[in-house]
């Protein structure tokens, strides 16, 4: 009997540590998702460096779309609110549903 409650304890001691380093590995996928969209949220503001646009307006740096950039403000807010609605998914802890609500975010900003 005692050899079994044993077995018992060590089999479910086991599959407890197993499953807590399983799981960061599968809530990764939603946190490296919203990672990548705010880096390419990032870049799509701001200006060129250049000392005339640093002298002239320092305040203003990163204010405004890039010239260059893939998306337009009003697609910033669909994107913003898509991003909202995911970071509210990983909080609860659904994250599949944080992985598709970043589909239309990431599809907008060629992720």
């Amino acid at each position: 009997m005692k050899n079994r409650s044993k077995n018992f304890f060590v089999s479910s001691l086991l599959i407890g540590l197993l499953s807590s380093i399983a799981a960061p590995v599968w809530a990764g996928r939603c946190e490296a998702d919203m990672s990548a969209v705010d880096n390419k949220i990032r870049k799509q503001y701001g200006e060129d460096l250049t000392w005339w646009t640093i002298l002239g307006c320092p305040v203003c740096l990163g204010g405004e779309l890039r010239k260059d950039a893939i998306v337009t403000k009003s697609q910033i807010k669909e994107i913003s609110f898509h991003r909202n609605i995911a970071y509210v998914q990983l909080t609860r802890g659904h994250d599949q549903q944080c992985v598709d609500a970043l589909k239309i975010p990431k599809r907008m900003l060629r992720i």
